[in-house]
């Protein structure tokens, strides 16, 4: 099936403040999937220098697709969002990453799977995090 993902690697003129949002597809089993961007639509960045666009993209049926969208503020605080799409294109997961801890704020699976699949991303994305928790998730 096929989702929409913003993509986008902006700053602002000073620099103070950043926003980047990528995907990546991974397989049940913590391993990198293979997607193919059917196309992308520019759209305007959040900040002056950079590029945004909109991927239009196929996922495999036995994968998910994970987006995360992080900001710093002038202060190098770092905040971000993190997605978790079936390959139907429906939001299954959503967590926050503040102050180098993850939350995982809502899922519509099991609370370990989704858990597996956060922790997951942010150890290939190499993102720095100090805790995990766990707020709400149905199952």
């Amino acid at each position: 099936m096929v989702a929409r993902v913003r993509v986008e690697r902006s700053t602002s003129r000073r620099g103070l403040h950043v926003r980047v949002a990528t995907y990546l597809a991974i397989g049940r089993d913590c391993s990198r999937a293979t997607t193919r961007v059917l196309e992308k639509i520019p759209v305007k960045p959040t900040y002056s220098k950079g590029e945004a666009f909109d991927a239009l993209i196929e996922i495999p049926p036995d994968a998910l697709l994970v987006a995360v969208d992080m900001r710093r503020n002038p202060r190098r605080k770092v905040r971000g969002d993190v997605y978790v799409y079936d390959s139907a294109g429906a939001v299954l997961a959503r967590a926050v990453y503040r102050k180098l801890k993850v939350r995982l704020v809502e899922c519509r699976l099991s609370q370990r799977t989704a858990y597996d699949v956060i922790k997951c991303v942010v150890d290939l994305l190499k993102i720095p995090v100090k805790k995990y928790g766990v707020s709400k998730c149905k199952i």
